[in-house]
């Protein structure tokens, strides 16, 4: 058995390198992009279950912010609760910014206020397909009563 040594050793005769052949299993190179996307599904799966209690807890902060603001006139008569709109609507904005989220009173009856939310959510896998934000929206309802276990108006 010869041994070469110096320069040349280990290639073939005539001093060029011998073809090399890679090989790339069919099944590894399916599973990396199928792999990418389920992590980013349950990533930015989380962060958009995420930004939904965030939009629903706002939203619910708003409106009872909102139901609190009752005409003081109408309670100093004893009449039920109603709503000052301007008030519950100016409640209902500061609120949701020291929140952070956007959003608004949607809707004033009588007692009863309705706020809706908005959150998005910037993705972090999910870019890599096209989708680069969720946006996420959220409903609330508070109804100012006359007192705890009073529910009629």
């Amino acid at each position: 058995m010869w041994l070469r040594r110096g320069p040349k050793a280990g290639l073939p005769s005539g001093g060029r390198p011998a073809r090399e052949r890679g090989e790339v299993n069919i099944l590894a190179a399916g599973m990396v992009p199928a792999l990418i996307i389920a992590i980013g599904l349950v990533v930015d799966g989380g962060g958009r279950l995420h930004a939904e209690d965030e939009a629903e807890y706002a939203a619910d902060q708003a409106a009872r912010a909102a139901a609190q603001q009752i005409r003081i006139d109408r309670a100093q008569l004893g009449l039920p609760p109603e709503v000052d709109p301007a008030r519950a609507t100016q409640a209902a904005a500061d609120t949701l910014g020291a929140l952070g989220v956007q959003g608004g009173v949607t809707a004033v009856n009588g007692a009863t206020v309705s706020v809706g939310t908005e959150v998005t959510y910037e993705t972090t896998f999910l870019t890599l397909i096209g989708i680069s934000t969720l946006r996420v929206t959220a409903d609330a309802e508070a109804r100012a009563v006359r007192g705890i276990g009073q529910e009629e108006s």
